[in-house]
């Protein structure tokens, strides 16, 4: 017998603690039901993160028919399905199409989130006008790929390992929130951090599956906030983002730390243009959607998207900058086929900004600008949870998430009438955490 009808249904708990989705369904008065991996369901409960109506252990919520059969278990009929965390992206499509429920159809009849290399693949057959950085693909089956040129290189628009410049990223295609993420200069440095993600862990425990060896490309670095409708893109918000580089083991990765938001009109038309070719070439026509991109000389290169909502609390910065809220715009959009609002060109809005703290020194600085001017605001990161009552297995698969846990100290909210005020006071605080 069905429990629990017309619910909500979110696979995977958003990291940066919003779950600005269970607001939605609050407000609709649907039954909320949240889907996650035991270990990372007992994790939220010790941050004390809000409650779903119904939280579901599944042990890998990746695969969509473990969370078919817990929903089923539970008495749980979905009327929505959306992921929370980029990790459970196509779960929550591929569920949403078995049992015929929203986004499905709109989203596309047939889609199916394409993985970073798929998403490069895609632009470069429907387009190609849009630069990308020159790139392998590099199949993982749990052991390092060995590096004579050609072998493990799948796809890519360079045909073997050697026709890329240095310095190159290497990334793997599954990871998400810069997990597996490293900058290396040489061939010793790309041999170690090829080694490190063949074994190293996806969130959730799982290994990953392939991994981009690109060329680092250089100039500012940008973060759409997107939602399409109708096969429309309706860019809401455009972030310039401030990635720091850091050591770990001996590499450098990268943390995307700050984010400076503008309203869309503000940025400039080619973002625009950008995002509706990757809506386009990747057949998503309904749904919250981010674009990360590089701009230079030569105009905006893609990265990555992802299909759904940002995390590091750019949906809060969004509405902050637009006046918009994108988890209300979207849940709109799949819920009750409203059509998304524009923001209100008439209305000024001040600069807004955020940066996540990692480093001490941040923090320092931070707290002295925000002693002498209240329109800077620090939030302290809540402590991590004790791990005594976590056995090994949950450890292991909390790594990627204690990791992440443990090193963010707080954020801090800064706002300007001026941009490029703004944007001094922000790299002056992200600079304490750089050496040196």
């Amino acid at each position: 017998m069905t429990l629990t009808h017309n619910a909500f249904v979110q696979v995977g708990a958003a990291r940066d603690g919003l779950d600005p989705y269970l607001a939605c369904a609050r407000r609709r008065e649907m039954p909320a039901v949240l889907v996650e991996t035991p270990a990372y369901l007992a994790w939220r409960r010790k941050l004390r993160r809000r409650p779903f109506d119904a939280e579901l252990a599944v042990p890998a919520p990746e695969d969509p028919q473990q969370v078919a059969a817990a929903l089923h278990a539970a008495g749980v009929a979905p009327a929505l399905v959306l992921a929370g965390f980029e990790r459970y992206v196509e779960a929550a499509f591929r569920l949403a199409a078995q049992r015929h429920v929203a986004p499905w159809p709109y989203v596309g009849p047939a889609f199916r989130p394409p993985d970073k290399a798929g998403q490069r693949t895609a632009l470069s057959r429907r387009a190609p006008e849009i630069p990308q950085p020159p790139y392998v693909h590099m199949r993982l089956n749990g052991t390092a790929p060995r590096l004579h040129d050609g072998d493990g290189v799948w796809k890519g628009t360079a045909a073997t390992l050697r026709e890329l410049d240095f310095p190159q990223v290497v990334k793997p295609v599954d990871g998400g929130g810069g997990l597996g993420v490293r900058l290396v200069r040489d061939e010793t440095e790309r041999r170690q951090a090829l080694a490190e993600a063949a074994t190293a862990a996806n969130y959730g425990g799982a290994a990953f599956t392939g991994l981009l060896v690109e060329e680092c490309v250089t100039g500012t670095e940008y973060s759409l906030q997107c939602l399409a409708w109708e096969g429309k893109a309706h860019v809401l918000c455009v972030c310039e983002k401030v990635v720091l580089p850091e050591e770990d083991g001996g590499l450098l990765g990268f943390r995307e730390s700050g984010h400076i938001a503008m309203d869309a009109d503000q940025a400039p038309p080619t973002l625009r243009e950008v995002a509706q070719a990757c809506a386009e070439a990747t057949g998503y026509r309904e749904g919250p959607f981010h674009i990360d991109l590089i701009h230079n000389a030569r105009g905006p290169h893609f990265l990555e998207m992802g299909f759904r909502l940002s995390g590091f609390g750019l949906v809060a910065l969004v509405g902050r900058a637009t006046g918009l809220d994108w988890a209300e715009q979207a849940f709109a959009a799949h819920a009750d086929r409203q059509e998304p609002a524009r923001p209100n060109g008439d209305t000024r809005r001040r600069a807004v900004a955020q940066l996540v703290v990692t480093r001490p020194k941040q923090l320092e600085r931070a707290e002295r600008l925000a002693a002498e001017d209240p329109r800077v605001r620090v939030e302290a990161a809540p402590a991590a949870p004790g791990t005594e009552e976590f056995t090994g297995p949950d450890l292991a698969s909390l790594a990627p998430d204690r990791q992440r846990h443990a090193t963010i100290l707080g954020k801090v909210q800064l706002e300007d009438d001026s941009t490029d005020r703004l944007r001094s006071r922000l790299r002056y605080c992200a600079a304490g955490g750089q050496a040196g």
